[in-house]
């Protein structure tokens, strides 16, 4: 997707971050989440390169959700440092670090169902917006990515099945233009085919070089999905490795992923 800074007439010109073109690295240094006197992230650490595409795997409350979170700011950081390209995160507010490059898309999907497609994909491009950075090209590209939502454009977004909502999620962050993109539970609640299509979305973005965090109960698609994988227990990492040489082991099958 390539970034067009150029302002149409009539629009508002104030200063914004814009994501960069140049490639950039997520570092995390022994990040730690507490909530009250429980520990959900101890002291974990690891990197996304860029064009990487990382999976999260563990059990449930093993900590992947409040990783990602932290990583956005949305829970405090107990200790810890996270950069991106250079920027400590720790030190930008919640609502800045989209304009940094990242991309987010919820467990839950969050979309405003009183809002249309459209509205809610416009509303992923509110880092841009006022600089006219090719918001209308990025539109169409979200509309050739996923049919269904261009189809749909002027619809509720609350009227709209579980995985045309997921699309969309996903759409509103591809909207910021972002370097690397976490997800959570991408496949929550949808059908086989739908998650194969999920599947289809990832491995294209992988393809187009964008660096992609994937929080996923499904292993099938974790894996397939992503080149490397942290495995996480109990709030720590426990194994790191490629995907294919995790997917293969004894140990993660049979104790992280019950299989």
């Amino acid at each position: 997707m390539n970034a067009d800074t150029t302002a149409r007439d009539g629009e508002k010109t104030a200063e914004r971050i814009e994501p960069g073109p140049a490639p950039a690295t997520l570092t995390v240094e022994d990040l730690s989440v507490h909530y009250g006197g429980v520990c959900a992230v101890n002291s974990i650490g690891f990197t996304v390169e860029p064009g990487q595409s990382v999976g999260i795997i563990g059990a449930n409350g093993a900590g992947k959700t409040s990783t990602l979170k932290a990583l956005m700011g949305l829970v405090p950081r107990s200790a810890g440092r996270v950069t991106f390209g250079g920027v400590d995160l720790t030190k930008v507010k919640a609502r800045e670090i989209v304009r940094h490059g990242i991309g987010y898309v919820p467990e839950g999907r969050h979309v405003f169902p009183g809002l249309t497609v459209e509205k809610n994909l416009m509303l992923g491009a509110y880092a841009r917006a006022w600089r006219g950075a090719g918001t209308r090209e990025s539109l169409a590209e979200v509309y050739e990515l996923f049919p269904v939502l261009g189809e749909m454009r002027g619809r509720l977004a609350g009227a709209l099945s579980g995985g045309q909502q997921q699309m969309l999620a996903v759409g509103r962050a591809l909207m910021a233009r972002p370097r690397l993109i976490l997800l959570d539970e991408p496949s929550m609640g949808l059908s086989p085919k739908l998650v194969e299509g999920i599947l289809a979305v990832l491995l294209r973005l992988r393809e187009e070089g964008l660096s992609l965090l994937l929080v996923e109960q499904n292993a099938k698609l974790t894996f397939e999905a992503t080149s490397d994988c942290v495995v996480m227990e109990n709030g720590e990492v426990a194994m790191v490795g490629t995907s294919r040489d995790l997917r293969d082991d004894v140990q993660v099958r049979r104790i992280y992923l019950g299989l």
